[in-house]
């Protein structure tokens, strides 16, 4: 397995990758990847990052998920499937909010609440935005890969996805 998942902030791609990962997949979260451990407010240096996802590549099973499509590109040569949540604003706008009432960490990281309503701002402009981490840059990245693809547009879509990959009848 040698997955990537992209989507909105939300969209469940941290979840979903949890539960397609077996003990022998090593999941990669871009977050980690492109901010610096504690929180979400200090970038990483490009050479830096660069050598983070040449060591992660290394793994013989691996899912990479995030938002960063600038990122997930540099895993794109070596991926067999990807996964794009296309989900509807509303409904990662709700998961988000009810993330942060859960709990002020997310990736063993602190998010503050002035943190949290940035982070809403921003994901909300991703349908309108013209960068990778956005609706448009997650279509050309999805639109340019030739391997196996999913893109996911609902709850139930996911849900009848994650059956067909637990029967044996989808591959991730």
């Amino acid at each position: 397995m040698k997955t990537i998942i992209i989507g909105n902030s939300g969209s469940g791609k941290t979840w979903l990758s949890r539960l397609l990962a077996t003990p022998d997949v090593e999941i990669i979260h871009l977050d980690e990847l492109f901010w610096m451990p504690g929180g979400f407010d200090v970038k990483r240096g490009s050479e830096e990052v660069n050598m983070l996802i040449a060591r992660s590549k290394e793994h013989a099973k691996w899912i990479a998920e995030g938002v960063f499509g600038e990122l997930a590109k540099q895993y794109l040569a070596d991926t067999r499937s990807v996964i794009w949540l296309d989900l509807p604003w509303d409904i990662c706008r709700s998961r988000l909010i009810q993330r942060g009432s859960e709990s002020k960490r997310h990736h063993d990281r602190n998010q503050s609440e002035e943190g949290l309503r940035k982070l809403l701002e921003w994901a909300s402009h991703y349908y309108d935005r013209a960068d990778l981490r956005s609706l448009s840059g997650h279509l050309s990245i999805f639109n340019s890969f030739q391997g196996d693809k999913v893109r996911l547009q609902s709850v139930d879509e996911i849900d009848q996805y994650i059956r067909l990959v637990k029967s044996g009848n989808q591959r991730c």
